[in-house]
């Protein structure tokens, strides 16, 4: 099986933002630090949909989290350090 696959844990570093585009999808954005200790690799986080408006009820900064999805390039204005972020398919909390 080929694809792109990305599972990673980390704590929250800010409030989850929602946002609805002019169709009216929900897109939910944060970023999670999932570096080893010693080590910061900060993340953006994005997902869309209302599994989005479900997920930003489970999220506070700090607060520990999973995500499963696929890695995607940035391109334009929202090009961040990292170049990528991760396209959420499932956010759960990680105690």
């Amino acid at each position: 099986m080929t694809g792109n696959r990305i599972e990673l844990e980390g704590r929250l570093l800010n409030q989850p933002a929602v946002r609805i585009t002019p169709a009216g999808t929900p897109v939910l954005r944060f970023t999670v630090d999932c570096g080893a200790p010693g080590e910061e690799l900060r993340l953006g986080i994005v997902m869309t949909g209302e599994s989005a408006l479900a997920a930003k009820q489970l999220l506070a900064p700090g607060r520990q989290v999973k995500v499963i999805g696929r890695m995607r390039t940035l391109k334009g204005s929202l090009k961040t350090d990292t170049g990528f972020e991760v396209v959420a398919a499932s956010i759960e909390r990680s105690e």
